[in-house]
């Protein structure tokens, strides 16, 4: 890596990947290298005489300049777009500093990448992004994490983790690489293979797990395991109002299957379809559980649900309903099994 890094982000554990690998590359440099740890409100000149003094005094030494007020983190407007004065000089200081030290740029949140000062540091820094994780990106870190255990995942595990990570509205990968690490402590060495039913237990008792054994359930119209979640996931206005806009996308997509199963499209013409229909997302996963519930409801109950769940979602804005009233809601669509 070179001397100088820029590690931005929301991903903590990819950032502190990033600061690791750069402090291992200074000391491959310099293996005595001390690290100075600088804020925010640190002036440049200090920064400066740090990785003056140790070139000074021979040996190198590492930098860690935490919030540097020069890179701002990006809040709209126009970015700007000349130095100041204070800039050009760390600038022309930190173009002549030596090789056996380092100096590490650190701030959590999305810099201003339009900024003059972070455009004139770019050409000598390597730039590491601590991107946030979605579902869309989450399943190569995961294979990865397991093929260094020696595991790796069966198709049907691949596609009940694609679904459940759907759920979530952030994925913080510590938390997930800590509860696969608990799994693979349990499975035996000769376990190769990770299926379904090892992951079942993973991420227990998070609501984003919840929600997706409750729309299992839901689903499949099952009264019995479904009603236990309801007090859990709708009992605060925000809870209500995101988790059945989870529920609103799912029997979407399960109308649309239906009427795309009437329409006679073939399967590539159903994923392709509805993967628009689900923004861009991969739809395999949920094709498959599709699958499995479509004998469960007809096209009139799934646009009848539909629509009373707006209407909540409506009324519950306007203060003329309460989130309680999901529950009977739910409760009558789980009382009778719906029919082709």
């Amino acid at each position: 890596m070179k001397p100088v890094a820029i590690i931005y982000g929301t991903e903590p554990y990819l950032m502190e990947q990033g600061k690791a690998a750069f402090l291992a590359s200074c000391r491959e440099r310099s293996q005595e290298a001390d690290v100075q740890v600088f804020h925010k409100d640190t002036a440049a000149a200090a920064v400066v005489e740090a990785f003056e003094g140790t070139s000074l005094f021979g040996g190198g030494g590492i930098s860690i300049w935490y919030d540097c007020p020069f890179l701002p983190v990006k809040r709209g407007g126009r970015s700007r777009s000349k130095l100041s004065k204070e800039e050009t000089w760390f600038l022309e200081k930190l173009a002549h500093m030596s090789d056996e030290n380092g100096l590490l740029f650190y701030t959590k949140g999305k810099l201003d990448a339009g900024s003059a000062f972070f455009k004139a540091l770019r050409p000598m820094a390597d730039v590491i992004e601590g991107e946030a994780v979605t579902e869309k990106n989450i399943m190569p870190y995961v294979e990865t994490f397991l093929r260094k255990k020696g595991k790796t995942l069966t198709r049907s595990a691949q596609q009940y983790l694609r679904g459940l990570f759907q759920t979530w509205n952030e994925i913080p990968l510590m938390y997930v690489f800590s509860e696969l690490e608990k799994m693979c402590i349990t499975l035996t060495e000769k376990t190769g293979t990770v299926d379904v039913p090892d992951l079942q237990e993973l991420f227990a008792g998070t609501m984003e797990k919840n929600l997706f054994t409750f729309m299992d359930y839901f689903l499949r119209r099952d009264g019995r395991h479904t009603i236990p979640f309801i007090e859990g996931l709708f009992a605060r206005q925000d809870l209500f109002l995101k988790n059945t806009g989870y529920m609103l996308s799912r029997l979407r997509l399960l109308l649309a299957y239906k009427e795309l199963q009437q329409a006679q499209m073939g399967p590539r013409q159903c994923e392709q379809i509805m993967t628009q229909i689900n923004k861009g997302r991969s739809v395999k996963y949920v094709l498959y559980h599709l699958q499995k519930v479509t004998s469960y409801w007809t096209m009139e109950e799934l646009r009848a649900m539909i629509s009373s769940i707006f209407i909540l979602q409506r009324n519950i804005r306007r203060g003329t309903a309460a989130v309680e009233d999901i529950g009977p809601l739910i409760c009558l669509y789980c009382s009778t099994k719906g029919r082709v």
